[in-house]
């Protein structure tokens, strides 16, 4: 049901309830005369029932059709009188519960989101907050999101530095910290007020806020932030204290819920923080446990991530502890430095992007070393956002779009310039390479087929053609055995070379694309993520185990690990006919 407008927006007081029931008492009194009017009985009977529910608060969508349902004018004047009026009551009744329902139904406060019964129903709806919890609720990684992110990913894992006033105090902090969170405190109160005094050397304690409330014309519920971070009028830190683990409700899902709220709270307020992704950092403080996440807001979804690894607390003689807290609150300092530097933070303009798109990346580099600028249009698959897969143009040929694939770990860089110097796989542009963040990896886009176009759709897919199959499979089995001998005499390995990484040229009609005397299709490899020179590059720990790989899992793969690999396949995609 759509939310009513801000300007009727109404929240559900224990005066509004009294309102709503007084309104009942006083229907279920005019319709006592009108059940002698015969015409009427079935309708008052069923209204009964519904103001009976409206009395126990339970709010759904047929009791509201009912309060909606008018009754006619009939009988002597006295009950038409009576009827008039009786419509008038229903009016402000329907129009009472309308509010009760939209409020009933609106996302729940944060103190309530913190509850496991609560936030496992909310969190299958449209509105669900991307923060891992359940697992298939994730966002783009907030390291190619903002850089303030992607640099305290990168700082709090790196040593730190030997001199400096910010290291002193992030090093005193820590010790202080894992000298006083250990201890029992009788509140939260008292565990933040004892934090907030640790901190304060580098997070001044006249910039914290206890009880934020938060509240959003987009939204009916409001709430209250523990504890906020304010810095120029704006809040870069939201937080939430438990007296210790396993105490009251999640914390994280309390606090995640929390920067959804504040999120729509800026939404029209401050347009150009909004268009920034209303980067913030989210700290849970859980007993002597600290876990410095981060919050964003992508255009389209509201994404939380743990940044780092949980802190424990503790101290110990070896000062592992300490310095490991150390450089979590040195990286805290730097980014929230960041943070407070960027234009406009409170008014101006700032350039929106499209939704669900990285926004780190702004150049790449050629293999001739000329750099060129990169702008970020839209998710390959809207659907599959995990695969990293982007459309995108550049300022070498803006007209032509481009394929971005963003890689955590190595890739097959020489394979797939091997291979796309013989036609046989996409050309590979160039890359940008970011500290802390996946490479990404700029190629041509290898666009499907339109209804006026040839295009480009993978093996798997044309493989599902009963019709088509029998036609063109020799000639497909021709072209990948030309470029598995191409491979095998040039020591190169690919390792999954499945049917979904193999794309055939076809036509508007989904024939293949056949060229030359011999009616040749055009085949391409993609995804060179394992890619490489036999033996020098080895199969992932992590893969699927029931595909017949020709290697262990942890094993260098080698020429003829391919050949096999596609033997394995192959008739049961392409039986013979």
């Amino acid at each position: 049901m759509a939310s009513p407008s801000a300007a009727k927006k109404r929240k559900v007081t224990e005066s509004g309830k009294k309102n709503h029931i007084e309104i009942v008492t006083d229907v279920n009194e005019l319709l006592d005369p009108l059940e002698t009017i015969l015409s009427l009985r079935n309708q008052i009977k069923v209204l009964r029932v519904a103001l009976g529910d409206v009395v126990k608060e339970k709010f759904n969508e047929d009791v509201l059709a009912i309060l909606s349902q008018r009754f006619p004018v009939d009988g002597d004047k006295e009950a038409q009188s009576t009827i008039r009026y009786l419509n008038r009551k229903l009016d402000e009744l329907s129009e009472e519960y309308e509010s009760c329902l939209a409020y009933a139904h609106a996302i729940p406060p944060p103190s309530s989101y913190a509850q496991c019964s609560i936030w496992t129903e909310w969190q299958k709806k449209s509105t669900a907050i991307l923060c891992f919890r359940p697992s298939d609720k994730q966002g783009l990684p907030l390291c190619i999101l903002d850089n303030v992110f992607r640099e305290f990913q990168r700082q709090a894992r790196a040593p730190l530095p030997l001199i400096g006033e910010d290291v002193r105090k992030a090093m005193n902090a820590a010790f202080d910290l894992c000298y006083m969170m250990p201890n029992n405190f009788d509140t939260e109160y008292d565990r933040g007020q004892v934090f907030d005094k640790c901190l304060d050397p580098i997070l001044p304690n006249s910039s914290w806020h206890e009880k934020l409330h938060l509240s959003a014309p987009t939204e009916l519920r409001s709430g209250n932030a523990g504890r906020a971070y304010v810095l120029d009028g704006i809040v870069r830190i939201l937080r939430e204290d438990k007296v210790e683990t396993g105490t009251g409700d999640d914390a994280y899902m309390q606090l995640s819920r929390v920067y959804q709220l504040y999120v729509e709270s800026v939404r029209k307020k401050n347009a150009p923080l909004f268009d920034q992704g209303v980067p913030v950092i989210l700290l849970c403080v859980l007993g002597p446990i600290l876990l410095i996440c981060g919050g964003f807001h992508d255009g389209k979804s509201t994404i939380v991530e743990p940044l780092v690894e949980p802190c424990l607390m503790f101290g110990d003689r070896l000062h592992n502890r300490q310095e490991a807290l150390a450089r979590q609150l040195f990286a805290l300092k730097r980014a929230l430095d960041t943070l407070r530097s960027r234009s406009p933070p409170n008014g101006g303009t700032a350039n929106p992007h499209p939704a669900g798109v990285p926004r780190v990346y702004t150049t790449y580099t050629t293999e001739d070393n000329a750099e060129h600028s990169l702008t970020f249009l839209r998710p390959l698959e809207k659907s599959l956002p995990q695969h990293l897969l982007f459309i995108a143009a550049d300022s070498l040929d803006p007209s032509t779009h481009k394929l971005v694939k963003l890689v955590g770990k190595g890739y097959g860089v020489r394979a797939h310039r091997l291979l796309a110097e013989r036609q046989v796989a996409p050309v590979l542009y160039g890359q940008s390479s970011l500290e802390g963040a996946p490479t990404a990896y700029i190629m041509e886009y290898l666009s499907p087929p339109t209804d006026s176009q040839s295009g480009w759709v993978t093996l798997f897919e044309f493989s599902k053609s009963k019709e088509l199959v029998p036609r063109y499979s020799h000639l497909i089995e021709a072209a990948l055995t030309r470029i598995l001998t191409m491979m095998e005499e040039a020591k190169v390995v690919h390792g999954d070379l499945r049917p979904n990484n193999l794309m055939l040229e076809v036509n508007s009609d989904k024939t293949p694309v056949c060229s030359g005397d011999e009616q040749k299709v055009k085949l391409k490899v993609v995804d060179f993520d394992w890619a490489g020179q036999s033996g020098e590059v080895r199969y992932p720990l992590q893969r699927n185990e029931e595909i017949a790989w020709p290697g262990d899992a942890g094993t260098p793969i080698v020429v003829g690990h391919d050949r096999s690999l596609v033997e394995n396949w192959w008739f049961k995609h392409f039986p013979m006919i």
